[in-house]
């Protein structure tokens, strides 16, 4: 069943919220994909949208390739395989950073002007790609099983061209536009895909052109046209009248040589540098908007393999910052993408009966960033006897400062439904401590509800460069609620027969969750949490996450349990068959056998440590390591550590010298320093214009972003493996480059249930029961 309601997608019944990242098949090996999109699965990506890219398929006139990593029918095969949905954008212009916007080098040199024009003879040669990529979609659409949920026609017609290879815009004239739109709407059709369209093209009159769509567009974190700039406020989208997902919401930023004058934060022809935080800030400023859908672009980086790359961008690495590097590393954004798609993956069907509220709360912050905001004169006895002058106390006295906020709101009744407060203090310029921060909300539009304030027993911090999704009324299961929390919803599953909450919040905040059940008791949590019971029903858990992860139950084995952990380590989260978990390792695959878990897990590192949430007692084998078992007696809490002795990284030594202006670093690369390893990754921090990495004189990586984006080398991809190969890089203007080596390997684990039953009992504690 599949079907576009007014405000989301149904999908096998359910009501879904797209969770999307672009994968760009052409700049990724094909030996590799595999790994990429599991990747992306355990961020909570469930779709995985991708650009049909002509010049990759039709090499020369009416010469065609689908083998390799253009084997688009392999991809889709993948993505149902591994079940994710597809967004099958067909192009025939695409942009997408290639060369001449995707189209192949015979039609430009042949058509020139007439590309993206109704002209016959291209629309000849368009409806001929057309066919052949229409052939390969019928088989693998969502009504049939497959996973192509949704279809883009052209992009971004009539509002953006290929700047850098000078290919149009499309007509001036909406008609025109119109009419080529139609044209592609007829082919789809033809072809018997009724899926509906996803719209990012701006024309006149589209909506009765189109029919089923679905409305789209995209937002960045910084500007890439000469500023950084702020994200934009937080503001309710304009409901059309159809589900709106974004398809391009930035990750990340590539570097073009064009823009002037040089960013701030970088010099030469650099492009902006993104942060973590701005990010996820944009993602749940997406979310918090109004979407049924967040599509990132980009979320694997790759490179150009032959000369697809546009113009003005680097030849080789389509560096775009993106979460997934160009040789499988995870970048900080991905752990923050991370964190929110698993919370949309736990809490999507709530999110999607919610609708952006600006009016049900508001947020201030009354504490002072720091004590001392005033001037001083440098001498260090100054301010003795110092008197405060009249206007600053008063300023002092002023009610809070406003905080950035923005609720999703579920017209309904307490404790039936859900609400959503989301607060950011993140800012690509300055973003202080936001202290003491209370919460009012109202009762607007809500028909049982009250004025109320929050927090009710701790103060509330938004520390710099922090984001919080703050729920409210949220049901656990039947009869059993979360009233309210300051710290952010991370998972939901069961855990036995109860139901199993995780929320996180960073080391530096006191949290407290509040929880509605029949019957509270027994009560019982790990130190780190202080409890407070309000009423048989009614119960609280204070603490912060810095010892480690902590616990509480609630009502028993059929009541709640409730898990707090750091940030950082909520970045970690992974699914080890039913079980959440969290390992230091890139968990890739979990599979359950009967009592075993066969685990596959990508390590960088000779160390790891992975903590599994389970009711049962478990053990964990590996042939390569040495494993150690840590419990929280009676909490499930199975925290194993490990070395790798055989995780050792190669020593290349390197030959400094210089050739003109440039620093040129050279070593040998030999096949055994590649065996067993999914790749040799070196990472250089240099201070020069741009580096180039040339292996046996083939240009392999090159990096424009200069000493403030450390620049990453995979071998694996380039090495032949036949004998010793000579690894050159050349940095103009450089005068300093270091470099680390980083081994990335997978591992096979094996968890299973310990024989002996968990007998141990749990520690036998007073539970405190404190006014907080």
């Amino acid at each position: 069943m599949f079907q576009v309601e007014k405000e989301y997608l149904v999908i096998g019944g359910k009501p879904r919220f797209i969770y999307a990242g672009d994968f760009s098949y052409g700049r990724i090996p094909r030996a590799v994909w595999r790994d990429r999109l599991l990747m992306m699965k355990a961020a909570g990506i469930n779709t995985v949208s991708f650009y049909c890219v002509w010049r990759y398929h039709e090499t020369a006139d009416n010469v065609w390739d689908f083998s390799g990593n253009h084997d688009v029918d392999h991809l889709l095969g993948l993505l149902g395989e591994l079940g994710l949905y597809a967004i099958f954008r067909m192009g025939p212009f695409v942009h997408g950073e290639f060369r001449n916007g995707g189209y192949p080098d015979f039609l430009v040199e042949k058509l020139g002007a007439k590309l993206r024009s109704n002209d016959p003879e291209y629309l000849g040669y368009a409806e001929r790609f057309y066919r052949k990529f229409l052939a390969i979609a019928g088989k693998h659409l969502i009504t049939s099983g497959g996973p192509i949920i949704l279809f883009q026609l052209e992009n971004e017609l009539g509002s953006a061209g290929c700047k850098g290879d000078d290919i149009p815009r499309g007509d001036t004239d909406d008609a025109e536009n119109r009419k080529h739109l139609e044209f592609y709407s007829r082919l789809v059709r033809e072809a018997g895909i009724d899926l509906p369209f996803i719209d990012i093209n701006r024309i006149e009159g589209r909506e009765e052109l189109l029919g089923s769509r679905v409305d789209t567009g995209g937002h960045y974190p910084a500007s890439c046209f000469g500023t950084d700039g702020e994200l934009s406020p937080l503001r309710p989208r304009e409901n059309r009248g159809v589900p709106y997902i974004s398809i391009e919401t930035g990750c990340g930023m590539f570097v073009r040589f064009f823009d002037y004058p040089a960013y701030r934060n970088t010099n030469g022809f650099q492009g902006p540098i993104i942060k973590a935080p701005s990010v996820e800030a944009l993602a749940q400023q997406t979310v918090a908007e109004g979407a049924s859908g967040v599509g990132f672009f980009i979320f694997c980086d790759g490179q150009h393999f032959g000369d697809d790359n546009e113009s003005m961008i680097p030849h080789r690495d389509m560096n775009f910052q993106a979460p997934i590097s160009c040789t499988g590393t995870l970048r900080d954004s991905y752990r923050g993408l991370k964190r929110l798609g698993w919370f949309l993956r736990s809490f999507e069907t709530e999110i999607l009966k919610t609708h952006p509220d600006p009016d049900w709360c508001t947020l201030r912050a009354f504490g002072s960033a720091h004590p001392g905001e005033n001037p001083q004169s440098g001498d260090l006895f100054d301010g003795y006897g110092r008197e405060i002058p009249a206007e600053a106390a008063a300023a002092r006295a002023l009610p809070g400062r406003k905080v950035e906020a923005l609720a999703r709101v579920t017209t309904g009744l307490n404790l039936s439904d859900s609400n959503f407060i989301f607060a950011r203090n993140v800012s690509n310029i300055h973003a202080g401590w936001k202290r003491d921060v209370r919460i009012a909300t109202t009762p607007n539009r809500l028909a049982s509800e009250v004025f109320q304030e929050y927090p009710k027993l701790v103060q509330l911090e938004l520390p710099p460069q922090t984001t919080k999704i703050l729920p409210f009324f949220v049901k656990l299961k039947e009869r059993c609620f979360l009233d309210h929390s300051t710290a952010t919803l991370l998972d939901r599953r069961g855990y036995g027969n109860a139901v199993q909450l995780i929320a996180f919040a960073t080391t530096d905040e006191f949290t407290e969750s509040s929880f509605v059940l029949p019957d509270a008791d027994p009560v019982r949590a790990t130190p780190g949490l202080l409890i407070k019971r309000h009423s048989p029903n009614l119960v609280s858990a204070v603490g912060s996450p810095s010892r480690g992860i902590e616990a509480a139950e609630f009502g028993g084995k059929d009541g709640v349990r409730f898990i707090l952990v750091d940030t950082e380590r909520a970045g970690e989260c992974c699914d080890i068959a039913e079980y959440a978990a969290f390992s230091s390792m890139q968990i890739l695959e979990s599979v359950r056998s009967g009592e075993n878990v066969r685990i596959s897990a990508l390590c960088d590192r000779d160390f790891f440590t992975l903590d599994v949430l389970s009711p049962h007692p478990l053990e964990l084998h590996c042939g390569e390591a040495e494993v150690r078992l840590q419990e929280t007696p009676g909490f499930g809490i199975r925290s194993f550590s490990g070395n790798l002795p055989g995780h050792r990284a190669p020593e290349l030594s390197f030959h400094r010298s210089r050739a003109g202006n440039d620093l040129v670093l050279e070593t040998v690369v030999t096949p055994d320093m590649l065996r067993d390893a999914a790749d040799l990754v070196l990472e250089a921090a240099y201070d020069g214009e741009y580096g180039q990495a040339f292996l046996d004189g083939r240009l392999i990586s090159d990096h424009y972003y200069g000493k403030f984006l450390v620049w990453e080398i995979g071998l694996a991809a380039w090495s032949r493996r036949s004998g010793a190969e000579r690894l050159t890089l050349r940095i103009p203007g450089g005068r300093n480059c270091e470099i680390k080596i980083r081994l990335l390997r997978k591992y096979e684990f094996l968890i299973r249930h310990s024989d002996a039953a968990d007998k141990r009992p749990a520690p036998r504690r007073k539970l405190q029961e404190q006014e907080v």
